[in-house]
């Protein structure tokens, strides 16, 4: 069953449930609301006859043989009350018997008190994902699946046959003691029925409905940039430290600029500059020489002349010196426009094999973090400008602020609830004890009345083997379930090695696991999702350990499970939950990849479309 939020899913899953239970439904006893209050509330406002009916069609064996049920329950809404009808007709013929005998028929093959493993709230699933809430389901579960209730039911009627035989004998006073204790427990008891009303109407309706409210909320919120909004000191933060930057790599650059950097562009001609002034530091060194150069010879040859036979010497000596003066008259020739002093000389060599190489470094480091600095910039003022403006998110401000404080204070009062429950329970306890005791040692010190000696003794008997035979069929049971559930539980998990073994106390029924190890885990260890997927698993495991082969219908399956537990629910529960489970999904919840991995298994699919003129849900029916 596919549809949007309200357009009749939870309406179509309550009604299974209230055209077979009736009162007994528990949809409409677990809603801190009276039965009467239930179905008023669902009788359409706009119907003239302030009627309403529901009918279910169904197959079912029974004797050997397979029939067919129609089961219609009406409500007439009247002035101060509400009349209930009930028909039931077999193989289309009206079975007056049936009708009469109905809450026994329909009690043999889906009993009302287990119901709720059959038929799965998943909204409702995260309020027994606590570890007292999965103690309460699994003893639930055990008490009403096996017969232990009817046990339990057994020895508190042989107890209470007990006590009256013992009223006999018993002395006056302790008798009225004892009933003022019973009267003091029966006003606890009803208080706490009271606590545990309001519970569930916090828990199921206020609580959810805050939360669901709140989300709504943030998700408008994020949608016109609240979250922006709630960045931005760190959003102004980022364009003030970006722009700093940019200025800082501006002052860099007119710093460098201010230098020899700009000589960067007549690098060329600073090259040719260096050639042309070593040319002329070559003319100068020539100059410099050539004067000295003709003395030098001229000493020379004049001292050759001194010495006997040296004619030819002193030729090709003279044709030698002749050749290097010219070169040097040659070089010192030419003209010497920059006359540059060596200091200038050096300096231009220094900016040339130096600080160039190093100018290019540093504006390289310069230019890549003004484009860093740019983009954070930019990136920043674009957040900057999403911002919205305060009248436009100061209403979903106060909203949001408004529900989270009203989903604190409910938070504060469940826990509060939770804590007086607690307390009440301890003294029920003790007060029990006390009447248990009272009871007790006055059988002892007064019993003198042989017959109900006898009773009571055999009485006590019966209790004790009573209480053997529901511990050994518990223990029994309880182990069929720990191996079923945790199959079941390892199917669902996305660690597929986290859980090795699950044991289940018999007397408590408390959760325990052990990882690969051996090392002990409790459910608290588990996180909020894994904790769903347990109470999943032990429901799934509990429906199997039932025997009974009845369909499951699933509303709102997938909670708030990430998107691979998600797959893992679509691939090993749906399609085995039950030999016909119905689900009742958003077009969100079961779509795209999970749809397509379904799609094989789905006989027929119904999409529930809401007509706001009309105010009515109409339905449209394919078979895959």
């Amino acid at each position: 069953f596919w549809g949007l939020n309200g357009t009749g899913k939870t309406t179509l899953m309550e009604a299974f449930q209230l055209c077979l239970f009736g009162r007994a439904a528990k949809c409409a006893s677990g809603n801190g609301s009276s039965y009467k209050e239930f179905i008023e509330k669902r009788i359409r406002s706009s119907s003239s006859k302030k009627q309403a009916s529901v009918s279910v069609n169904f197959r079912c064996t029974a004797s050997g043989e397979e029939n067919n049920y129609c089961v219609t329950r009406t409500w007439h809404k009247k002035r101060k009350h509400t009349q209930e009808e009930l028909s039931v007709t077999c193989n289309e013929r009206p079975d007056y018997s049936l009708t009469e005998h109905w809450n026994q028929f329909v009690d043999e093959f889906i009993p009302a008190n287990i119901s709720h493993l059959f038929f799965v709230d998943g909204e409702n699933i995260s309020t027994y994902a606590t570890p007292r809430q999965i103690r309460d389901l699994i003893g639930e579960g055990v008490q009403n699946l096996f017969g232990l209730d009817v046990i339990d039911r057994l020895r508190k009627d042989l107890q209470i046959l007990e006590r009256r035989n013992r009223t006999a004998i018993m002395d006056s006073e302790i008798i009225e003691e004892i009933r003022q204790k019973e009267k003091t427990l029966l006003d606890l008891h009803e208080q706490v029925n009271e606590l545990e009303k309001n519970k569930t109407a916090l828990q199921t309706t206020e609580l959810i409905l805050a939360k669901n409210d709140l989300t709504s909320v943030i998700e408008e919120y994020k949608k016109i940039g609240g979250e922006l909004r709630d960045r931005s000191d760190e959003i102004e933060y980022r364009v003030m430290n970006a722009e700093k930057r940019l200025c800082a790599c501006n002052l860099e650059m007119v710093e460098l600029a201010s230098g020899e950097f700009p000589l960067v562009l007549v690098r060329q001609l600073l090259d040719d500059l260096y050639e042309q002034v070593e040319e002329e530091r070559e003319t100068t060194r020539a100059r410099a020489t050539l004067e000295n150069l003709q003395q030098h010879d001229k000493e020379i040859l004049n001292l050759l002349k001194t010495f006997p036979n040296t004619e030819n010497v002193i030729v090709s000596l003279q044709q030698l010196c002749q050749t290097n003066l010219e070169q040097f008259m040659t070089l010192a020739s030419r003209e010497t426009p920059f006359n540059l002093s060596d200091r200038t000389v050096n300096q231009l060599n220094s900016i040339l094999e130096f600080k160039f190489p190093n100018f290019g470094n540093s504006m390289e480091q310069i230019l890549v973090a003004q484009r860093d600095a740019q983009i954070e910039s930019n990136e920043a003022r674009l957040e900057q400008a999403g911002i919205p403006a305060e009248d436009v998110v100061e209403e979903l401000i106060k909203k949001r602020n408004a529900l989270a404080i009203k989903i604190t204070e409910l938070e504060d009062e469940l826990s509060g609830i939770n804590f007086e429950l607690e307390i009440l329970h301890k003294r029920s306890d003790r007060l029990q004890c006390e009447i248990d005791s009272l009871w007790e040692s006055n059988a002892k010190q007064e019993m003198s009345n042989k017959d109900v000696e006898r009773f009571i003794h055999h009485s006590q008997m019966a209790r004790q083997t009573l209480a053997d035979l529901s511990e050994a069929k518990s223990n029994l049971h309880i182990e069929q379930l720990e191996q079923l559930a945790l199959d079941s539980f390892q199917s669902l998990l996305r660690k597929d090695r986290l859980i090795s073994s699950l044991q289940i106390d018999p007397k408590t029924y408390a959760v325990q696991f052990r990882d690969m190890k051996q090392v002990p885990i409790s459910p608290e260890q588990l996180s909020a999702g894994e904790r769903q997927l347990l109470v999943v698993a032990l429901m799934w495991g509990m429906a199997q350990v039932s025997g009974r082969l009845l369909p499951v219908a699933i509303d709102s399956p997938m909670g708030r499970l990430d998107s691979t537990h998600r797959m893992r629910l679509v691939e090993n529960y749906f399609p085995y939950a039950s030999h016909q489970t119905l689900i009742f999904t958003t077009d969100e919840e079961i779509s795209g990849d999970y749809l397509s991995q379904l799609d094989s298994w789905v006989g027929r699919r119904y999409d529930l479309i809401y007509d706001d003129l009309v105010g009515s849900t109409t339905i449209s029916t394919k078979i895959n």
